[in-house]
């Protein structure tokens, strides 16, 4: 078996990013979040920030639903990505727990678990400290998690064929059950008729219960609805499966004026 290629890995196949990532349902998602924005949300504006954005295939669909949309990513590969399908996006490149805006976004999301990214948990809180004061008073931050205790140490394989050449993609997390510390494992195996290559990456991502992140909201201000992972529709959690949609909303407060639509 060839060795794994040097360097990093989305840097060198940013370009088939979206064709690894063909099966998510960015529409769907979009969707989602308008239901919940609609529902909850009470902050009177549609400003959008998508956090770890990529290639920005969830804020094309948002701006199409008349947000003004906003990305934010670790790698200047996606990002330019993100600028030629969505010229019109204002992109930050930035780790999560590190963008610094203040008290003017409506919405912000963070969703295929990529808030785990905040690593270790102290960047986590951070990362949810620096969502709270970027949301206007009634805005909402939403993201999707899993409690460390359902983690399945298990692979998720996609194949590709783009460009003459066979693509597979294989994810996975490891987790030991009891560290903070989640290990996401990526392999990706390019098949030409110049032969093969292999790329391989780690990530280090933060492992959390749900009670743990309920802390972590509370403490960063949040009021928290927990919701069913199920994009299809807004579904309250039933307190058994693992993977949740959190809705943290940025409460009113004696200093702000609340909007006729909540009064």
């Amino acid at each position: 078996m060839p060795a794994p290629t040097p360097g990093n890995l989305y840097t060198d196949l940013s370009a088939y990013y979206d064709g690894f990532c063909h099966e998510v349902d960015y529409a769907g998602q979009a969707d989602f979040l308008q239901r919940a924005f609609d529902c909850l949300g009470a902050s009177g504006g549609r400003d959008y920030l998508d956090l770890a954005c990529g290639t920005g295939q969830l804020l094309e669909v948002m701006q199409r639903k008349g947000f003004s949309v906003a990305g934010l990513d670790n790698s200047p590969q996606m990002l330019a990505a993100t600028a030629q399908r969505c010229p019109q996006a204002a992109l930050i490149l930035s780790d999560l727990a590190a963008f610094e805006i203040d008290s003017r976004l409506d919405l912000i999301s963070c969703l295929l678990y990529s808030v785990h990214y905040s690593h270790p948990v102290a960047a986590l809180a951070e990362t949810l400290r620096r969502a709270y004061r970027a949301l206007k008073p009634g805005g909402l931050f939403i993201f999707d998690m899993v409690d460390k205790d359902g983690i399945q140490n298990r692979d998720a394989v996609t194949r590709l064929t783009r460009d003459g050449a066979d693509f597979t993609f294989r994810s996975g997390w490891r987790h030991d059950g009891d560290s903070e510390t989640l290990e996401l494992q990526v392999a990706i195996r390019r098949e030409d008729a110049d032969g093969v290559r292999n790329w391989e990456d780690r990530h280090r991502m933060t492992a959390i219960s749900r009670s743990g992140l309920d802390t972590l909201m509370r403490e960063s201000g949040f009021t928290t609805t927990l919701l069913e992972r199920d994009f299809t529709r807004l579904r309250e959690w039933d307190g058994r499966s693992f993977n949740v949609l959190v809705v943290g909303q940025k409460p009113w407060d004696d200093h702000a004026a609340t909007p006729d639509s909540v009064r």
